[in-house]
């Protein structure tokens, strides 16, 4: 089985060899499992159609009964009073999330006695303010690196950090986890529960104090992955954000140059694109390069529309 999370983030190429994956491979028993929002559906309307064995499970919201007894397994399973239950299933009104936030939050006591937060972010936001403030300030590194963070770059971030303590009680609270395979060879790799989880402790950091940290985040992924097509595109985001404009551009336009080269063509549009948005106005020799490799990937990216509608004509022509 092969799962794939959150595909509705997924750029074209990646959803392209989905699909290509689900029609070619027929003589091993495979299973295909993606999740997705339904916004997906705006960017790729005809996402999954023709697809051989094809299945959409569209999931609701939990019933009041299901979410009732999913908050009392969460209270019970923590050794926590399962009084409050019923109050939790109605506050999150069925988001299996926010349930399972609102019950740690309970569990942890990092809610006041004049009623549950009303949404996601506020009870998360609710869970960071009662962590340690050292644990809070490696989680809010952590968001720096992105959903996906590795052990040396936060201490690349904050080399004084006690990393093995606050990252083990960051586990035992189900903010991150620590995942099995990593993407960088040697490095610890760990992923935030959720991505809200991200995205509000992201919110915490000043702009000044996030520029510092992405240049940090920068320069570990330099040293430590060399030149890869997709490193380098997240390289050039930390060096966006940490307000380094050519490095960045250098970095899009090798990832560019790789994702053509794989036949990812909109992909290395979008990157060319990008690239040229931080070019200098002054450094017209430059952008005049980056117009030129613009204008060859748009007429690339016709030749792989073509390639794509002859490969759906011929399979429908194969099953029909």
């Amino acid at each position: 089985m092969l799962l794939f999370e959150d595909i509705h983030w997924a750029d074209s190429s990646l959803l392209d060899l989905i699909e290509t994956l689900s029609a070619r491979v027929r003589d091993v028993p495979l299973l295909l499992v993606a999740l997705a929002r339904p916004e997906l559906l705006t960017e790729r309307p005809t996402w999954g159609g023709g697809l051989p064995a094809y299945t959409a499970l569209p999931l609701d919201r939990l019933s009041e009964e299901n979410a009732q007894e999913l908050a009392e397994l969460l209270l019970d399973r923590a050794g926590a009073s399962p009084e409050q239950a019923d109050v939790v299933a109605r506050t999150a009104e069925g988001n299996p999330l926010f349930i399972e936030e609102l019950a740690a939050s309970v569990v942890e006591r990092s809610i006041v006695d004049a009623g549950l937060p009303t949404s996601v972010r506020a009870i998360v936001a609710a869970r960071l303010d009662a962590l340690p403030p050292a644990e809070r300030g490696v989680l809010v590194d952590a968001s720096v690196v992105g959903r996906v963070f590795w052990r040396g770059a936060l201490a690349r971030i904050s080399p004084d950090a006690d990393l093995a303590s606050a990252l083990g009680t960051l586990e035992e609270r189900d903010f991150v986890r620590r995942e099995a395979v990593s993407r960088i060879t040697g490095e610890q790799q760990f992923a935030f529960k959720h991505a809200v989880i991200r995205e509000v402790a992201y919110e915490r950091l000043p702009r000044a104090a996030r520029r510092e940290r992405h240049a940090a985040v920068a320069a570990f992924l330099e040293e430590r992955t060399g030149d890869v097509g997709q490193a380098n595109e997240a390289i050039a985001e930390h060096w966006r954000e940490a307000g380094e404009s050519r490095r960045a551009l250098d970095c899009l336009v090798a990832a560019a140059e790789q994702a053509g080269r794989g036949w990812a063509k909109e992909h290395a549009l979008a990157l060319y694109k990008a690239a040229l948005t931080l070019a200098a106005p002054e450094d017209e020799e430059l952008r005049s390069e980056l117009r030129r490799r613009v204008a060859v990937a748009e007429v690339s990216r016709y030749h792989v529309t073509d390639a794509r509608a002859l490969r759906h004509t011929t399979r429908d022509e194969t099953t029909g």
